[in-house]
């Protein structure tokens, strides 16, 4: 597990470490798009499923980053076998961790492994293509425990900093697969830590059963939802002393510290994914009455927010929040052009208020079944 240091916000405004470390988030996610897989290919012929019983199991460390892959037989360490991947690294600012397959199978559309890390941290899924085009695929790991993530080729979305050819991913056309802990890349940092907790030092992930599918999971469409949380990993990361899970369908975000904290979930969003708007829904229960907020952030650096009280509901009630409730922050006044725009949000969090206020809860639990548009 990580830590975070206790935050004094009389000498930190609460406002101003939450929107200079999302920024920071912001302004690096595209980072995930420097992922280059070029070179020589490993030298087997590749598997529907690497089980990681033997050495000829073609992971291997991205070039130019740090760290180590080998096979452990620690029992605890092993989801089904007698061995798994273990990837040693030391994470650092700026430093890039990822480990690189490089003959996948061409013909699969989607992936299934199990994977579990040292703390709770968002990592990607990465594909390159022979023309360049990067895609990417995030997924948040609760940490200590083995997880399993199944995503579809439809769920990888184009790298911001990649020109497109024909904004679609061509399965046929991938060079190689990426492994990236995104936390470690873009949040080992001190503002980033009073936030999310420490993710500097020497970290590790544990990867079985690889398995391409030639079958695409199954989604169901709903083009008003923003989140239905139907896939079996999250695309959310949560704040230092929040737990994320997937639960009854929903997401649930609970926490129990003795200080006030911001608790909280984020999720970067894909372009456009809320044009023509008018507000989103946000279906939850919580166990404990107080104030959440809703942030937004566009591009140019404008965050807005808009409050809502939740508290003892028996089941999962929608809270709706038009745009015309939002209000922009007060440090990022002037940034852009004071305007809302929904097609511009690419970051929506979700954080307990209440929980900075004298007397608020610090120990509470939601259950998030759904965020949707609302047109």
């Amino acid at each position: 597990m990580f830590t975070a240091p206790t935050p004094d916000f009389h000498e930190t405004p609460r406002s101003v470490v939450v929107y200079t470390v999302m920024e920071t988030i912001m302004r690096h996610w595209t980072v995930l798009g420097l992922l280059t897989l070029a070179g020589a290919l490993w030298a087997q012929e590749p598997k529907s499923v690497i089980g990681f019983e033997d050495a000829k199991h073609g992971w291997i460390v991205l070039p130019g980053a740090g760290g180590k892959v080998e096979l452990t037989e620690n029992p605890n360490d092993v989801k089904s076998g007698k061995r798994a991947l273990r990837y040693t690294y030391t994470a650092a600012a700026g430093k890039f961790n990822a480990i690189v397959y490089l003959e996948p199978e061409l013909w699969a559309q989607g992936f299934r492994f199990w994977i579990k890390a040292d703390r709770p941290a968002l990592f990607a899924l990465s594909m390159q293509e022979e023309s360049g085009e990067r895609w990417h695929a995030p997924f948040w790991v609760s940490g200590n425990e083995w997880q399993l993530v199944t995503i579809a080729a439809s769920d990888f979305t184009l790298a911001e900093d990649t020109k497109p050819i024909n904004n679609r991913l061509d399965i046929d056309a991938v060079e190689g697969l990426g492994l990236i802990d995104v936390s470690a890349l873009l949040l080992a940092t001190p503002e980033a830590a009073l936030l999310f907790g420490e993710q500097t030092g020497t970290r590790m992930l544990w990867l079985d059963d690889f398995e391409f599918l030639a079958k695409a999971p199954a989604r169901r469409a709903n083009p008003d939802a923003l989140d239905d949380f139907q896939r079996d990993y999250l695309l959310w990361m949560a704040t230092a002393y929040t737990t994320l899970k997937r639960e009854a369908g929903g997401m649930r975000v609970q926490y129990d510290a003795p200080f006030p904290y911001i608790f909280g979930a984020l999720r970067i969003l894909e372009p456009n994914a809320l044009r023509d708007t008018k507000g989103v829904e946000v279906v939850i229960q919580v166990q404990t009455p107080t104030t959440l907020a809703v942030f937004v952030e566009e591009p140019d650096g404008e965050r807005w927010s808009a409050t809502f009280e939740a508290g003892g509901e028996r089941n999962p009630e929608p809270k709706r929040l038009l745009w015309s409730q939002f209000t922009i922050t007060d440090d990022t006044r002037g940034k852009g052009d004071g305007k809302l725009d929904p097609a511009k949000i690419k970051m929506l969090s979700l954080a307990d208020w209440g929980a900075l206020t004298e007397g608020g809860p610090t120990s509470n639990r939601w259950l998030v079944q759904s965020v949707r548009k609302v047109k």
